[in-house]
């Protein structure tokens, strides 16, 4: 070796020989190793509150970092009142040596693998114990001796209260490191057969005149949910949250299912979106001015959303163009079971929504604008509908369903003013030239388990009121052909126009039962009454005709019994002859067609 490398080889060699020497050294000045056992576990214990417990064979490294190994177990941590016990079958611990040194332990990195978490219930809302500021900073790591905690493969066990259910693979890193009571975090867990990935960073927390505060960013992502909130976390009285928020769900009721809501398969509850500004206060989800959409429906207002095994949904919502055929039909893969309501949400969520919309359609007719309000609560719902535009007209009305037991009970008032009868018939599409403007009212009650039940069920009142129509019954033909017809059904072709037409109806056991049928034309009165089958679709009336429906010469007016028409059969296509004359070979003298016309 030249000589001027022997100062070089020296110093290397002196350099080696003092990190032998303080690494057998190291263990005399940051203590042996049950006595940093005993610090950890101290100190631990003096952050969260409760018993720390490293069991097990305990291995403590001192070079290149001092590092202990072994199972790891925490219980009642006061400081941590959501959390019951974490269990770990390794952890690993690694201790800052600048601080060691001075007389101070903090941990650089803590990581546990395998770790079983085991939530508490949560205690009654105003338990001290849970709302104190220090708790929730703890929580999020904030102020806390952990540069760095990382969990692997850990379990998550929640409570009765959230489901009992299990988060599994949760893999997790929160840093905390600044030392300023910031935290940054990013993982992922599976729940219910669903990954999740999320993303959570808090900023340094500060004072205020209701306790301590700090800027929040989360993100959550999964293959049928995203949600992003970017705001501020108040830590007084329990936690707050406040800023905004994006967030898209695919499908609804799968959503719900994952979440522990057993609803059914069905067409509504498709393609959500929310965004606007929110408000969290540890159980309920407040868009106080947020838009949303909604199978194809969009809307603004206020929405609030409350978590539990039975969720809660409060709002008022104003749509623009509001479709209701997503609600209104049922699932058809559930056809024929005994479940007939077993598809409406309604049933399985508690409500309190005020709806408006500048256009309501069902059925790909347009019913106009409108409001509504819709209540439930354990199967039991109530609508009310203040005024919405229908068939040219209004209506209003309450309706009542209730759907906690299979037999749906359902009882509804409904009042119409002004609405045109063709445009009411036409999405029915029923063939039927029926015209006026009128108004109805009705009280009716039914119910039954099935939809054949329902409508063989309706008891109730109907009362109908038309100005200015026509009846598809050409009166003037029926009554002056010299011969008897054997019948026809519907005119078409000539109507018999009328004034004013009054109807005073029962409903009994799906029967429209009408006592009273008046109808003012312009050359005179029809009077009668009849039945109308709801569930055969079939009607079966009897009319006179008490003055006469066409002029007549003075000389062909004698006396003869008053004319009756009977109108039979089905809806769409009844049988409508006179009923006081015999047809042809029914065996009888025919009257004279004069004298059939005769009275009055």
């Amino acid at each position: 070796m030249k000589p001027r490398q022997a100062p070089w080889k020296w110093l290397l060699l002196g350099l080696i020989a003092f990190l032998l020497a303080g690494i057998a050294l190291l263990p005399r000045k940051v203590g042996s190793s049950s006595q940093i056992h005993d610090r950890v576990t101290s100190a631990l214990a003096a952050w969260t509150g409760g018993e720390v417990k490293l069991n097990g064979p305990i291995r403590v490294h001192y070079f290149p970092s001092i590092t202990i190994k072994g199972p790891f177990e925490l219980t009642d941590a006061a400081r941590l009142p959501l959390v019951k016990s974490i269990k770990a079958r390794d952890a690993k611990i690694t201790l800052n040596l600048p601080d060691l040194l001075l007389g101070r332990i903090r941990f650089d990195t803590i990581r546990l693998t395998k770790a079983e978490i085991t939530l508490r219930e949560p205690p009654p809302p105003l338990k001290p114990a849970y709302h104190t500021p220090q708790e929730r900073v703890a929580n999020l790591l904030a102020g806390s001796p952990i540069n760095v905690l990382r969990l692997r493969d850990a379990e998550i066990h929640l409570p009765a209260a959230y489901g009992g259910a299990t988060i599994t693979d949760f893999d997790a890193r929160f840093d905390a490191s600044s030392g300023r009571g910031t935290m940054s975090s990013f993982g992922s867990f599976d729940f219910r057969g669903e990954g999740i990935h999320f993303a959570i960073d808090t900023g340094e927390p500060s004072d205020t005149p209701e306790g301590a505060s700090m800027p929040v960013s989360a993100n959550f992502t999964s293959a049928q949910f995203t949600a992003m909130l970017t705001g501020t976390a108040a830590l007084g009285d329990g936690i707050e949250l406040d800023g905004d928020m994006t967030a898209s769900i695919g499908d609804g009721r799968r959503f719900l299912r994952w979440a522990g809501v057993a609803v059914p398969a069905g067409t509504s509850l498709q393609a959500i979106s929310a965004k606007g500004g929110v408000h969290w206060n540890g159980n309920t989800l407040t868009f106080d001015d947020g838009s949303f959409a909604l199978d194809g429906n969009e809307a603004d207002g206020l929405l609030a959303i409350t978590a539990g095994a039975v969720p809660r949904i409060e709002g008022t919502l104003a749509f623009d163009r509001l479709v209701l055929d997503p609600y209104l039909q049922g699932n058809g893969d559930q056809a024929g079971t005994p479940d007939l309501f077993g598809w409406a949400l309604l049933k399985y969520l508690d409500a309190d929504l005020r709806i408006s919309a500048g256009e309501i359609v069902a059925s790909g007719t347009s019913i106009g604008r409108g409001g509504f309000t819709i209540s439930a609560k354990q199967g039991q719902v109530a609508g009310e509908i203040g005024e919405i535009a229908l068939c040219d007209g209004s209506a209003s009305g309450r309706l009542s369903l209730d759907l906690s037991q299979p037999d749906v009970k359902l009882r509804l008032f409904a009042s119409l003013s002004g609405v045109t009868v063709e445009t009411c018939l036409r999405p029915f599409d029923l063939s039927i030239p029926l015209s006026g403007v009128a108004t109805l009212k009705t009280e009716l009650s039914t119910d039954g388990t099935t939809l054949e039940t329902l409508v063989n069920g309706l008891s109730g009142n109907l009362t109908i009121n038309s100005q200015t129509g026509a009846v598809p019954v050409d009166f003037a033909r029926i009554l002056t052909t010299p011969s008897p017809l054997d019948g026809e059904g519907w005119s078409r072709d000539n109507l018999t126009a009328f004034d004013t037409l009054d109807a005073d109806c029962r409903l009994v056991a799906g029967h429209i039962s009408c006592q009273m049928l008046n109808m003012q034309t312009p050359r005179g009165l029809v009077s009668g009454s009849g039945d109308i089958d709801l569930g055969q679709q079939t009607l079966d009336f009897n009319l006179s005709v008490a003055n006469r429906v066409v002029p007549m010469k003075a000389s062909q007016v004698t006396a003869g019994p008053t004319p009756r028409v009977s109108i039979r059969g089905p809806l769409s296509q009844p049988l409508i002859r006179r009923a006081d004359r015999l047809t042809l070979g029914e065996g009888a003298p025919r009257a004279a067609p004069d004298a059939a016309l005769s009275q009055h």
